[in-house]
């Protein structure tokens, strides 16, 4: 059977890529779209979760004036302020999951934050620039190169490499520039709460239970709140796309694997339970959508071994060129670029093929 949407507001807003409603989607939990500039995902969702006299967050979303202001905006309506706010959970370290991170625990110190131990360690590589904000890799690196990417196409790749000499450049977003963000997370406090697969949050009341799915990340953590059945998947699980599994460079040669097995342990949930996702929206069905996902990624293994077969050039860039994508292969530029050959990276490092890319970061 296919998924059924649990929001008409938010399947109509996905659709619309427009910004839905607050809405209150379960017993003192509510779903708070904060906008991501100039991306196709348009918004992640915050999840509001009531806690004692205050609330938690899952995931307060990007950083950035607009950002801050629609999140607190929205926290008002609902009768809190950031004073209120008693911990942030965080599913994975991307920026736009993390990013207000810093500007919530400058307005209220008291608050914990926790995340799983691996995503921390990722943190403390890519923003004491150990290696590239952009990449994931040593900045040193021609990532264009190791993947095979044409000379006229370098500049795409290597606009991302922040950490170089023009790593200046404002994203486009308006939210400042990567290094701007660097310097925000590298005041993280390390008194962060470290996860670990089966932990409980430290809530006031309630229970709210952290379950380890690495693969879009190799911390990636999801959340279940077993009174009423709800999942709060992040990138884990969301209703009509596949979340990239190669962007995580130092876990990019294990990536896919780990992301089966995520999966595979998330089927162990029950088959009703609500998906709370991070984009979309909330839906009923994961079983269902955890067996798409799984073929997927068999129809792509697929695909880059009949690519294998039909050309000599076996660089990541002429396999992802025989791929399909959903705009095609020539609409993808800069960042799309690089996730579609990371992604292909880590597909072809499942089916141990070299991908000429020994620059990439490993996990020690």
């Amino acid at each position: 059977m296919a998924i059924e949407t649990l929001s008409s507001a938010q399947s109509k807003a996905w659709k619309d890529r427009v910004l839905p409603p607050v809405e209150n989607v379960a017993e003192g939990v509510w779903a708070i779209p904060v906008p991501i500039p100039n991306n196709p995902l348009v918004y992640t969702y915050c999840y509001g979760i009531a806690d004692g006299s205050g609330l938690i967050l899952i995931d307060p979303g990007w950083d950035g004036k607009d950002q801050y202001l629609a999140l607190t905006s929205a926290l008002g309506s609902l009768g809190f302020s950031v004073a209120n706010v008693h911990g942030i959970a965080i599913t994975h370290y991307h920026r736009d999951h993390i990013g207000l991170v810093p500007a919530l625990l400058h307005k209220n110190p008291d608050m914990w934050v926790a995340m799983h131990g691996e995503d921390l360690r990722s943190i403390k590589r890519f923003f004491s620039q150990s290696v590239d904000l952009g990449t994931g890799v040593d900045p040193s690196i021609n990532i264009a190169r190791a993947y095979g990417v044409p000379e006229d196409r370098w500049s795409e790749v290597e606009s991302l490499q922040v950490s170089k000499k023009d790593g200046s450049k404002k994203d486009k977003g308006g939210a400042g520039s990567k290094d701007d963000f660097a310097l925000l997370m590298s005041s993280m406090p390390d008194t962060i709460t470290i996860l670990e697969d089966g932990s409980e949050l430290p809530l006031e009341s309630g229970a709210l239970r952290a379950l380890w799915t690495p693969g879009h990340t190799y911390g990636h953590s999801v959340f279940i709140r077993d009174e009423d059945q709800l999942l709060f998947s992040g990138d884990h699980v969301l209703p009509t796309i596949t979340p990239n599994i190669g962007l995580d460079s130092g876990a990019i040669t294990h990536s896919l694997g780990d992301y089966l097995g995520s999966l595979d342990k998330i089927g162990q949930l029950d088959a009703e339970v609500a998906v709370l996702p991070a984009h979309g929206f909330r839906f009923q069905g994961l079983h269902d959508r955890r067996r798409e996902l799984v073929d997927h990624h068999q129809q792509r293994l697929d695909e880059i071994t009949a690519r294998m077969e039909a050309t000599e050039d076996h660089s990541v860039y002429s396999i992802a060129q025989g791929l399909h994508w959903s705009r095609g292969f020539e609409s993808l530029h800069n960042f799309n670029l690089f996730a579609a050959l990371a992604e292909t990276a880590a597909h072809m490092h499942y089916l141990d093929i070299e991908v000429g890319a020994g620059a990439l970061v490993p996990q020690a």
